[in-house]
């Protein structure tokens, strides 16, 4: 199915013709609000659980405004842990590398780029 907004254009894309690794964000996150989880995973791996943090970080600040009281969040502590982050950076970034690995390896990657703004200088 497909979720277009026409005047939401990822800037590197538009101008290189390849996906950053944030391409996909807005089309996983319209899917997973129409429950539609596969659509979203197939956009974009990790945006179902970015969306689920979105949510849970939402719930914790309106409890929080609701009650007028500092509540303990679970999820502070292992995001504050420098090793988990660099862990969560380099399966990102192995992902992004996989990624365009496939469409390297489809020819994808050159014809996406060689219709571009930038390729069509170059060219």
């Amino acid at each position: 199915m497909g979720y277009r907004i026409r005047f939401l254009v990822c800037p590197i894309q538009h101008l290189t013709g390849i996906p950053c690794s944030n391409c996909g964000m807005t089309r996983s996150f319209m899917a997973i609000a129409q429950g539609n989880l596969l659509e979203a995973l197939a956009e974009n791996l990790f945006d179902p659980l970015l969306f689920a943090s979105f949510v849970i970080v939402a719930v914790h600040i309106t409890l929080k405004l609701v009650t007028k009281s500092r509540i303990t969040a679970f999820y502070c502590h292992p995001v504050k842990q420098r090793k988990l982050q660099i862990i969560g950076l380099f399966i990102l970034l192995i992902y992004y590398f996989l990624l365009l690995y496939k469409l390297s390896q489809t020819g994808e990657m050159y014809s996406y780029f060689i219709n571009s703004p930038l390729g069509k200088l170059f060219s």
